[in-house]
């Protein structure tokens, strides 16, 4: 091998080696794409699992809601803690809409403590008709009633769930405290 031949598989080699350095991997950061939905936060709940809003989207806006009744203890909203006897069912009645859409919901769940309870919905109420001077809001009114010793003596938060009156998602109320003694 002469030293030009020698110079010539020398160059050969590191023009290679080169090459083959520029050929590492790069960390690549594509741009965000504007329209993807970001996951939900750690720890963030998902979506119902359980009663009419099941598999649905929560939707930001609140619903127009009372909590009327729980168990012999008049307007919990105002009146808290409502106190609840322990061991005997718990009758819940109040009302419910969309709120956005000022129409009656799709349905509506009770939620205890994170648990869903159904509800029969729909039930007459002239009284928020007349308040919203909307004749089409009479059929609103929901009741539960939750079995004895479904739930333990000591506090309790009730929440109301209304489902969107284009059934595409739900609204949470505020959470009501309650004692069951």
């Amino acid at each position: 091998m002469t030293a030009a031949s020698a110079r010539l598989a020398c160059a050969l080699a590191l023009a290679l080696l080169s090459l083959g350095a520029c050929e590492k991997g790069k960390p690549r950061h594509p741009p965000v794409d504007p329209m993807a939905v970001a996951p939900p936060p750690p720890g963030a709940p998902g979506p119902p699992t359980t009663g009419v809003s099941a598999g649905l989207p929560k939707r930001p806006e609140a619903p127009a809601f009372s909590i009327d009744r729980i168990a012999d203890a008049p307007d919990p909203i105002n009146r808290q803690p409502a106190i609840a006897p322990a061991g005997q069912p718990i009758v819940v009645q109040g009302f419910g809409l969309d709120g956005v859409a000022k129409a009656p919901g799709k349905g509506l769940d009770l939620v205890i403590d994170d648990k869903v309870f159904g509800t029969v919905y729909g039930g007459p109420r002239p009284d928020v008709a007349a308040y919203f001077k909307a004749p089409g809001l009479t059929a609103v009114g929901f009741t539960t009633t939750i079995p004895a010793g479904a739930l333990a003596v000591g506090p309790h938060t009730a929440m109301v769930r209304v489902v969107a009156a284009d059934g595409k998602g739900y609204f949470d109320g505020r959470k009501i405290p309650f004692v069951v003694k």
